[in-house]
């Protein structure tokens, strides 16, 4: 059986100050990188092309090192972390290109998997990608599962764990909404299916699955959240092969915490020697042999993109940034200005990034 990482770099996190950065890399990039490479163990790691030059260069030289060893996978992703189905496709592509270029100065490899943002996407991306040269798409697992109904205007998506979302929001009885949570999480892994797909699109494209429910057993699993612990976390998904163990953001480990609960590299060393099965970079797992449809979607709760498209101020920052073509349009498209709960600092780097394009697209400043 075999396992796989991916860890995500965003330093235009919506929910961090810029003024955090240098704690971010400090608590939570260098160490857990460092932890990882030192273990030997592999993973892929996904940074914006705009987060690398907040980076010191003996981090990028721990990293290059990691890639020569061939313990690190260097993933590519839109340059300012932008939703791409809400982008023109010129816009696309230029968010694709731009982030290839800089990862191939920085690194010196070609990234061979891309990484869309909140995993959005649709089924005219893979197009674009086969054309910038990528061959291998992260998607959501979920997604797939639900893409045989393609109208959700008809037939809505119903989160496969609602009291995970009540309980993070903390409505009703906290600890109830837990409890049915942690019924709700361990169902939901019994859908999961390893291995890679091929995804039926524009063009064909080999597609990755991240599966939400694996990755939140392993988090509640290293955390010790109440009723959840390492070998709990095993038992569930121990079953499974040629999954992603871990997708999402690295900023969990040793900086931001869960209810309190912050994940270290200790732990998850602990995890995977309980799992007592190879790690590989995402690359090299294998195929299912399914070839599916995915729909426009997302990994939010719904798979749809109603979080960064509904309220009001997103959907002023959506319009106006459509068709700016200048380099202060890439942080206009930045999808944190819009994410889950940005703070205002975030989403005003949106609004002055549009701005100033504008005004340098008509020469009047």
């Amino acid at each position: 059986m075999a396992y796989a990482l991916v860890f995500h770099v965003n330093l235009q996190y919506a929910e961090i100050p810029r003024s955090e950065i240098p704690k971010v890399i400090g608590k939570s990039y260098i160490p857990t990188i460092f932890g990882l490479i030192k273990s030997e163990i592999p993973f892929a790691l996904n940074m914006t092309g705009f987060s690398l030059q907040y980076l010191p260069k003996d981090f990028i030289a721990l990293i290059k090192e990691g890639i020569e060893s061939d313990l690190v996978e260097i993933v590519g992703t839109p340059y300012t972390h932008a939703i791409l189905p809400l982008l023109l496709l010129d816009r696309v592509e230029a968010q694709i290109a731009k982030d290839k270029v800089i990862k191939e100065r920085t690194f010196e490899v070609k990234p061979k998997i891309f990484w869309p943002p909140e995993l959005a996407y649709d089924p005219i991306i893979p197009a674009i990608l086969r054309d910038c040269g990528y061959d291998e798409v992260f998607v959501d697992g979920e997604a797939l599962l639900f893409s045989n109904h393609l109208n959700s205007a008809i037939k809505p998506i119903k989160p496969l764990c609602p009291h995970l979302i009540k309980a993070q929001r903390r409505e009703g009885f906290l600890y109830w909404n837990y409890l049915l949570r942690l019924r709700e999480l361990k169902n939901a892994i019994k859908l999961v299916f390893g291995g890679k797909v091929t995804l039926k699109a524009v063009e064909e494209i080999t597609g990755v699955p991240v599966w939400v429910a694996v990755n939140t057993a392993v988090m509640l699993g290293i955390c010790g959240f109440p009723l959840m612990n390492i070998k709990k976390a095993v038992r569930w998904i121990e079953g499974l092969d040629e999954i992603i163990l871990y997708g999402t953001d690295l900023e969990f480990f040793g900086y931001r915490d869960l209810a309190g609960y912050v994940l270290s590299v200790q732990r998850l060393g602990e995890l995977i020697n309980e799992l007592n099965n190879e790690i590989v970079l995402p690359s090299t797992l294998k195929h299912s042999g399914r070839s599916l449809y995915l729909r426009t979607s997302s990994w939010a709760p719904d798979k749809g993109l109603d979080i960064w498209t509904k309220d009001w101020g997103n959907q002023r920052l959506n319009m106006l940034s459509w068709g700016l073509k200048w380099e202060h349009a890439f942080l206009a498209e930045n999808s944190d200005a819009r994410g889950w709960e940005p703070l205002a600092e975030r989403r005003l780097d949106a609004f002055k990034a549009v701005y100033r394009a504008w005004r340098e697209e008509n020469g009047t400043r």
